[in-house]
């Protein structure tokens, strides 16, 4: 099993292995300085695809998605999924592929600095998808939060 893609949007849907995205790519979150904390991001959304390997057609597999800080703690979402792979209608050397997407509305992070949605299978990490929350006066590009390191 792998992650074919993973990455950060404003708004984003699945359904019946397709995809529909609104802004793409939006990683950047510029809020007032002096906002209430917890903070919330207005929309942040998260689209995910997985593939299986001909030797797993069959199989449940149960795949972690989380977000957390740059410290690698979890950050108010952490959900687990069961994954399940079938044979590819047209190439045998293929299986299909499972699609997901994770949105939210007002979603609360402790302060300003790097975050990273994950996919998690077992001790593995499949796929890491950055995103920042900065005060809206470091637009400039100052003093911007680094990327969260991760072992």
């Amino acid at each position: 099993m792998k992650v074919d893609y993973a990455f950060v949007a404003e708004a984003a849907d699945s359904q019946g292995g397709l995809f529909y995205v609104t802004r793409g790519g939006a990683d950047i979150h510029l809020l007032p300085p002096d906002f209430p904390k917890p903070l919330r991001i207005g929309a942040i959304s998260f689209v995910v695809r997985i593939l299986g390997e001909p030797h797993e057609v069959g199989q449940t597999y149960s795949v972690v998605y989380t977000i957390v800080d740059a410290d690698g703690q979890t950050v108010n979402f952490r959900q687990e999924v069961e994954a399940r792979f079938e044979a590819h209608p047209i190439d045998a050397t293929r299986t299909t592929a499972t699609v997901v997407t994770f949105r939210f509305y007002g979603f609360p992070v402790p302060d300003f600095g790097a975050y990273m949605f994950e996919v998690l299978y077992g001790e593995d990490r499949l796929a890491q998808v950055p995103f920042w929350v900065v005060p809206a006066a470091q637009q400039d590009g100052s003093d911007q939060p680094s990327e969260p390191t991760t072992s």
